[in-house]
């Protein structure tokens, strides 16, 4: 597709950065990406503390990543990356009891953080308009009431037609525009209080599931666990802790606390597969969405995406198929040549994306707080605790939890009669 415009600026080279730098390149001359962490210390970004957890892209994710760059998934399966239908190689032990077993028709991608962002870089980096620059940005450039580009910590100005924020939960856009004079909604905010361990082994396990999920449950479960097998002969042992709960990350208490679940299968990798370094902690974890869709006055020149709009619950799985489909999102826009009042735009498309994942996360992470909960909230966690106790014993009403929570259907399709 020809450029027909001049100047593009992305803040944060990340994941949604990356994508949202493909969906530019397309349509602009010039793509500068800011990055404060070169490339070679990409695994050790502040920005991406996740990195040493596992991933997965849920179905409508992939398909995402597949229509911005094609032939991604081929290249991701012969680096070692698994795809799989997510009912016969997922094993999950719900509250009530495990998931059934058997096909679903959903596929999952499973593979390291390190290896999806390896690739993702590759085929941006040698996009001809693409450049990166190491830095921090550090305040918007406004012109005439629209922002007209970014400066950063060297000192520099990037003068620029289109502005995206991509910088993930540590995005810095709401304090920007309210020092500019703009003001910004309260941010949405719902509590989960996560934190969750990692540590890798080599894989020796004699298991046919590629992975398992052992699920906390608001509000009484705070305790659980996700293993997961990816590229390189690995497998990834997390250990998760909820409302406020932290798991150890040394040796005897990590064991410790993989012995008190339910399930054998945690211990079992810590006693059959050597262990590959040491554990890693990610905690802090909530759920917030600043609701920049119903800002009136918001800039022309500005969109904002990925974690910098909405942060998910990461228990979920949500958060990369909704930065990829907010990409894809912005590459349709673009194509449609919009001029003035594409970025109002765009903020819009980006809240119809977030709705589904952020209802799904908030309403059940506010049964860690109750009393705060509202009414609609209670009965929506009465009815999703009475669908999920039946899932064990009801492989139809599984597949179509599978698919809700891939993002292929509307959770009005769990609504009763169940059987």
């Amino acid at each position: 597709m020809p450029q027909t415009r001049d100047r593009a600026v992305v803040i944060g080279g990340g994941f949604a950065g990356l994508l949202a730098a493909r969906a530019l390149a397309a349509h602009f001359a010039t793509v500068t990406v800011i990055e404060r962490a070169p490339r070679a210390d990409a695994a050790r970004r502040r920005g991406v503390p996740q990195f040493h957890h596992p991933h997965g892209l849920l179905h409508r994710g992939a398909e995402a990543l597949e229509t911005l760059f094609p032939g991604l998934r081929a290249e991701l399966r012969e680096r070692g990356a698994a795809t799989f239908d997510f009912g016969e190689r997922t094993r999950i032990l719900f509250p009530s009891g495990w998931a059934p077993a058997g096909p679903v028709g959903v596929d999952h991608l499973a593979c390291s953080r390190a290896l999806l962002d390896d690739l993702l870089h590759q085929r941006v980096a040698v996009l001809p308009p693409v450049r990166q620059v190491t830095a921090t940005a550090t305040d918007l450039i406004r012109h005439d009431g629209r922002v007209a580009g970014v400066r950063d910590t060297t000192g520099a100005a990037h003068p620029a037609e289109l502005v995206v924020d991509a910088s993930g939960r540590t995005s810095r856009l709401t304090d920007w525009l309210t020092r500019s004079g703009t003001p910004v909604p309260a941010r949405a905010h719902v509590f989960a209080g996560l934190t969750y361990v990692t540590r890798a082994y080599e894989d020796t396990l004699d298991q046919d599931w590629h992975m398992f999920t052992e699920m906390t449950y608001a509000p009484t479960i705070r305790r659980g666990c996700l293993i997961q097998r990816v590229e390189a002969d690995r497998v990834l042992l997390t250990l998760i802790g909820a409302d406020g709960v932290r798991p150890p990350y040394d040796t005897d208490g990590f064991e410790e606390y993989a012995a008190a679940l339910r399930s054998p299968h945690p211990l079992d990798v810590i006693k059959t597969c050597t262990p590959l370094g040491r554990t890693y902690r990610y905690g802090g974890l909530h759920n917030h969405w600043n609701p920049y869709h119903h800002m009136r006055d918001w800039p022309d020149g500005l969109i904002a995406l990925g974690d910098a709009v909405a942060a998910l619950n990461p228990i979920y799985g949500h958060g990369l198929t909704v930065a990829a489909l907010e990409a894809l999102a912005l590459r349709d826009l673009l194509a449609q040549n919009p001029g003035r009042g594409l970025a109002r735009r765009f903020q819009r498309t980006a809240a119809d994306v977030i709705r589904v994942p952020w209802l799904l996360a908030s309403r059940s992470d506010a049964a860690w707080r109750p009393h705060t909960q509202r009414p609609s909230a209670r009965l929506t966690n009465w009815a999703l605790r009475r669908c999920l106790s039946r899932v064990p014993h009801h492989p139809e009403l599984y597949r179509k939890v599978v698919n809700v929570q891939n993002l292929l259907a509307h959770p009005a399709t769990l609504a009763s009669p169940w059987p």
